[in-house]
């Protein structure tokens, strides 16, 4: 529903998908315990709505494209991925905190 309200119907939402839902729990912009539907409510709610289409397209295909970001759950078994990741100084494995997004 919220992608066809973004894409068809041009309304400001957010939707997440897989790869949305992958990058913004690892880059620390949604709790750790949330699952889709929460990840969706707190992104929905948080990212300005003059930001929420280009944002959600970045990172769609950047989860799409990016060896890295493509297997960050699965790193072990792709130990030799280069790090050349614009996202990866933002993993919430990183040194510096996470990104904060406006409230």
């Amino acid at each position: 529903v919220a992608c066809v309200l973004m894409f068809n119907l041009q309304r400001d939402d957010f939707p997440v998908d897989t790869h949305v839902f992958r990058l913004t729990k690892a880059i620390g912009w949604v709790p750790d315990s949330s699952d889709r539907k929460k990840a969706y409510l707190h992104l929905d709610k948080r990212i300005p709505n003059e930001l929420k289409l280009d944002l959600n397209c970045l990172l769609i295909t950047h989860g799409k494209l990016c060896q890295r970001c493509k297997k960050l759950n699965d790193q072990q078994s792709q130990p030799n991925i280069p790090h050349s990741c614009p996202l990866s100084k933002y993993y919430c494995s990183a040194v510096p905190p996470p990104v904060t997004l406006k409230k």
